[in-house]
C-alpha cells in the first residue's frame, strides 16, 4: 500500500486563531473586536469562529529555524482539556481530523510528523492515545505505515530504556476476561515472521500462564539448538475414543545423547542373519549397545549372539537356522553438533539462580523463588496443579 500526499482538507480550528486577521492601532483587543496581530494581549470570553469556504481555512507560516507556527495550550489544571482538536466529516479516502507531515528527507533525531509527550508520572495520560469509537468494525485506535524496504524499517516503533517488571517497549493489553482476543497479534502476507524476538543476553520470546498454556503452536515447531524441559509427552486423540479423552505416552529419556534402532530378522540356512543399517550410521553413532530375543516355539533351547559387531554399517547375529531374532542397538551421537553441545548431567547452579527452583511450588515455595521469575509471578501466584489419577 502507497500513502500520498492527500489533498489538503478545509480546516476549521476551533480555537483562537481561527478570526478575521486586522490590522489595527488598539493595544489590546475583546469580545467583538478584531484581532490584534503581533499582541500577546488578545482576549475573549466566547467562542471566535472563522467561516470560509477556501480550500485552506487558515494558514500560518513562520520561516525562523525552531519556530512553532501553531500553538495552543489548554491551560486549566483541572478537567479534560484538548490543546488542540481536530475534526473531519469527510468520508471519502485520506480523510483526517489532523493531519501532520515532516517534509525533510533527512530529518535529525527525534524528528516527528506528529510527536506526542507526556510529563505524566503515573500510569495514565499517554504521549499519544488513539480511540476506535464505533461498536463494530475492525479499524484500530492507533495505525502505523511505512512506504520502505529497508532494513529495519517499521510501520509502528516503541522504545523505552528500562529494565522495570513489565516495562516494555511496545505493549499490547486486552482486557476482556473471556477467550479468545488477543493481546499482540502478528501477521505476514507471505512467507516472513509473523511475529520475532532477539535479545543479545535475556529471552527472545517468553510467555507465563499460571492456569494454562504458556505457549501453544498450531503446526510443526523447528528449534535450532538445544530444547530443555521438565518432561516431554505426545498427545493424540484416544483411537478408542478419540472424541472423550486423550492418549498420552512419556519421551524415553537418557543422561546420553542415545539414538535407538530396532527390528526383526530371520536366519538362514546356516544360523546367520546379517543386518543392513543405513550408510549414515556410524557417522553419526558410536559406542553401540546390542540386545537379542529369540521369537517362537522353534527357537525353543537356541541361543543367539552378536557374531560380528558394527562395521560398514552392519552386524551379524548368529543362532538357529530359520528362526526370528528381534535385535535393539543403541547408539551415542558423535556428530559435530552433538560433541560440541553435549548434554552435563548435573549442572550447578549459578548466580541468582542458586538456592531457586525450577519448580517451587512443589517444594512448598511461591513463584517468586523460580530460577526465572517472569512478570506474573508474585509471591501469591499459584499454578493451577491437579495431578491426574493414573490409568491403565
Amino acid at each position: 500500500m502507497v500513502v500520498s500526499r492527500p489533498p489538503r482538507p478545509r480546516l476549521a480550528l476551533l480555537c483562537a486563531f481561527g478570526v478575521a486577521l486586522v490590522l489595527i492601532p488598539s493595544a489590546a483587543t475583546a469580545n467583538g473586536d478584531p484581532l490584534l496581530v503581533g499582541s500577546s494581549a488578545n482576549s475573549a470570553t466566547a467562542i471566535t469562529t472563522l467561516s470560509t469556504t477556501g480550500t485552506t481555512g487558515l494558514e500560518i507560516v513562520d520561516p525562523t529555524p525552531g519556530a512553532i507556527a501553531v500553538k495552543a495550550i489548554a491551560s486549566s489544571g483541572t478537567g479534560n482539556g484538548w490543546g488542540v482538536y481536530g475534526e473531519s466529516d469527510a468520508s471519502d479516502t485520506g480523510a483526517l481530523g489532523v493531519y501532520g507531515r515532516l517534509t525533510t528527507p533527512a530529518p535529525g533525531g527525534a524528528s516527528a510528523g506528529v510527536l506526542g509527550i507526556s510529563e505524566s508520572t503515573t500510569p495514565y495520560g499517554p504521549g499519544v492515545f488513539g480511540v476506535h469509537g464505533g461498536e463494530s468494525g475492525s479499524a484500530p485506535g492507533v495505525e502505523g505505515l511505512t512506504n520502505s524496504t529497508s532494513a529495519d524499517a517499521a510501520g509502528v516503533r516503541g522504545r523505552i530504556f528500562s529494565a522495570a517488571a513489565n516495562a516494555a517497549g511496545v505493549r499490547g493489553e486486552n482486557a476482556s476476561l473471556y477467550c479468545c482476543g488477543m493481546g499482540v497479534a502478528g501477521f505476514h502476507s507471505g512467507s516472513g515472521i509473523g511475529v520475532y524476538g532477539e535479545a543479545l543476553n535475556g529471552f527472545a520470546v517468553s510467555g507465563f500462564s499460571p492456569n494454562n498454556w504458556s505457549g501453544y503452536f498450531q503446526g510443526s515447531v523447528n528449534v535450532v539448538g538445544t530444547l530443555y524441559k521438565s518432561s516431554g509427552a505426545f498427545r493424540i486423540d484416544n483411537p478408542l475414543d478419540p472424541a472423550h479423552s486423550y492418549l498420552q505416552h512419556s519421551f524415553v529419556e537418557s543422561p546420553d545423547m542415545k539414538n535407538v534402532y530396532d527390528g526383526v530378522v530371520t536366519t538362514n540356512s546356516k544360523g546367520f542373519a546379517t543386518v543392513k543399517l543405513p550408510n549414515w550410521f556410524q557417522a553419526l553413532n558410536k559406542d553401540f549397545r546390542y540386545q537379542l530375543t529369540l521369537l517362537g516355539k522353534d527357537a525353543w533351547g537356541a541361543q543367539a549372539i552378536i557374531w560380528e559387531k558394527i562395521h560398514d554399517n552392519r552386524f551379524v547375529i548368529r543362532s538357529k537356522k530359520g528362526v526370528q531374532v528381534s535385535w535393539q542397538v543403541t547408539g551415542l551421537r558423535h556428530d559435530a553438533f552433538a560433541n560440541a553441545h553435549r548434554i552435563e548431567t548435573i549442572v550447578p547452579k549459578q548466580g541468582k539462580a542458586d538456592e531457586r527452583y525450577v519448580h517451587p511450588e512443589l517444594y512448598g515455595k511461591p513463584l517468586s523463588k523460580s530460577v526465572v521469575v517472569l512478570p506474573g509471578m508474585t509471591r501469591g501466584t499459584k499454578p493451577k496443579f491437579t495431578p491426574a489419577p493414573a490409568k491403565r
